[in-house]
């Protein structure tokens, strides 16, 4: 029980807090820079947009692991999630133009690439956190 404190409670709150905090702001910001609304079109029952939106929300939330472990702080736990956001951005933006973009007709082959895109950048940004 020496590990359950206030100071480590108060830690326990503010990264996990920070962490649903910022996978929601990257969730509103990812549906804006898309062409499309993913909750319109999964509401209409489309599975690829529900694919790519959640491989995108998976490759941002390796990173915050990652950085709630291994940060050296607060502010370099939020430095380095906006970094590993706009990765995740930057990423969605060069499948658009490289594959295409077939997510909003619910090519669910694309949608599911593009979530794995999204997995595997993440890990390799999460793993690129942790300290040698």
């Amino acid at each position: 029980m020496k590990y359950i404190t206030l100071v480590a409670f108060a830690n326990f709150l503010l990264y996990a807090g920070s962490g649903i905090v910022l996978l929601a702001l990257f969730t509103k910001l990812y549906q804006k820079w898309t062409p499309y609304d993913e909750f319109a079109q999964m509401k209409a029952g489309k599975k690829a947009p529900a694919f790519a939106m959640g491989g995108a929300m998976l490759g941002f939330t390796f990173p915050i692991v990652s950085l709630s472990y291994n940060g050296v702080n607060w502010m370099d736990f939020f430095i380095w999630a906006v970094a590993a956001g706009v990765v995740q951005l930057i990423l969605f933006k060069v499948l658009y133009r490289v594959i295409p973009m077939d997510i909003d007709e619910d090519n669910q082959a694309i949608g599911i690439f593009y979530a794995f895109a999204a997995i595997c950048v993440g890990l390799i940004n999460a793993f690129s956190l942790i300290p040698s």
